[in-house]
């Protein structure tokens, strides 16, 4: 016996109606109710006439549902019959099968990923490149991808870091480079952050020393006049030659850059030895 033999409706159900005969009678009513005109006097008859109508429709509105369960109850029956000798069974196979494709082609999917983790490795110890891991790679591994497609992908993953590692090589604050790349793996964004690091740290180092304390300024100048008025006393003409003697004085000096290299010029002009 054939599949589409096994399940077939020996006789359709048989419903005795006479809506149609019913529709007229129903249109008549029907007709005549919307024909009424509601006032003060008339509310109350459209009320029952509207009522009557509800009632109606709701006795035959149950005959309806009752129709319903009856023809049905042979069909949930059936169903039920159904589902415990077929679909049940193919559904249970269904669900086993599934589970053991899934866990074989997990397998085959972990044992590819390993191949491509182990290259990823070999390739990067050639590049003598320990900061990265293979997850970083993000390479999707699935089992309709060929290995030498997803090896490629870990190259060219590691290729870009060799090349990276090249140009900031060829940078002026390399170490510090390095440092940040190694965070992003972002060549540009290291370089432009460290540069723009180092910038910011010039630039306050050259706030810093414009800064003057006006009391340092104040001892500077002093000093400057006194070894001014006592270069004077020196090359003032003199009776007779004398000897003085070579003394050490030692200070420390603050000042911007500028106050500072005058009084080294000062200093180197007016033939004094200073340290």
């Amino acid at each position: 016996m054939s599949n589409q033999e096994l399940i077939v409706v020996k006789q359709l159900p048989i419903i005795q109606e006479q809506l149609k005969q019913l529709s007229e009678e129903i249109d008549e009513k029907v007709n005549s109710a919307k024909g009424l005109v509601c006032t003060e006097e008339t509310v109350k008859e459209v009320k029952q006439v509207r009522a009557d109508l509800n009632k109606e429709f709701k006795d035959l509105e149950g005959q309806r549902k009752l129709v319903k369960e009856q023809v049905l109850a042979p069909y949930m029956q059936f169903e039920e019959v159904y589902k415990e000798y077929v679909s049940d069974k193919y559904k249970s196979a269904d669900i086993e099968l599934k589970s053991k494709i899934e866990s074989i082609e997990s397998e085959l999917k972990a044992k590819k990923e390993q191949e491509i983790k182990d290259y990823f490795e070999e390739y990067k110890t050639v590049n003598n490149i320990d900061f990265i891991v293979y997850e970083q790679a993000k390479i999707n591994v699935t089992l309709t991808a060929s290995i030498k497609s997803l090896k490629e992908q870990a190259k060219v993953f590691i290729d870009k870091i060799v090349d990276d590692l090249k140009l900031i090589e060829t940078q002026e604050h390399k170490a510090e480079i390095l440092v940040e790349y190694k965070q992003t793996l972002n060549v540009s964004q290291a370089i432009t952050t460290v540069t723009n690091r180092f910038k910011a740290i010039e630039e306050e180092k050259r706030k810093q020393e414009e800064k003057i304390n006006p009391r340092d300024e104040e001892l500077t100048n002093d000093f400057i006049d006194r070894a001014k008025k006592r270069d004077e006393v020196l090359q003032a003409p003199k009776a007779e030659q004398t000897t003085e003697d070579i003394l050490i004085l030692k200070f420390t000096v603050k000042g911007t850059r500028s106050k500072l290299k005058a009084l080294k010029e000062f200093l180197e002009n007016g033939g004094y030895d200073y340290e």
